[in-house]
């Protein structure tokens, strides 16, 4: 699952909400804060990881795909 926050969302609900979607067993929650142009994952089994810039964005779900933060919004044309 992929949550935007948009200008009137707060991270915080959309946080309860990545909880929830572990509860009902999603594997990952990615939520994008295109004001702070980062992205928090949410995981069921480990802390949330904040990824920022060039950080490397890569997981065991999609072993072929690595990206960053980066290249997510300018792609989005948010950098």
């Amino acid at each position: 699952v992929i949550e935007i926050i948009s200008p009137e969302q707060s991270f915080s609900s959309l946080s309860e909400k990545a909880v929830a979607y572990l509860k009902a067993g999603v594997s990952r929650v990615w939520i994008v804060d295109p004001r702070a142009k980062q992205i928090t994952i949410f995981y069921p089994d480990a802390p949330p990881a904040i990824k920022k810039g060039d950080d490397e964005i890569s997981d065991i779900l999609l072993p072929d795909l690595t990206l960053t933060p980066r290249q997510i919004f300018a792609k989005a044309r948010l950098s």
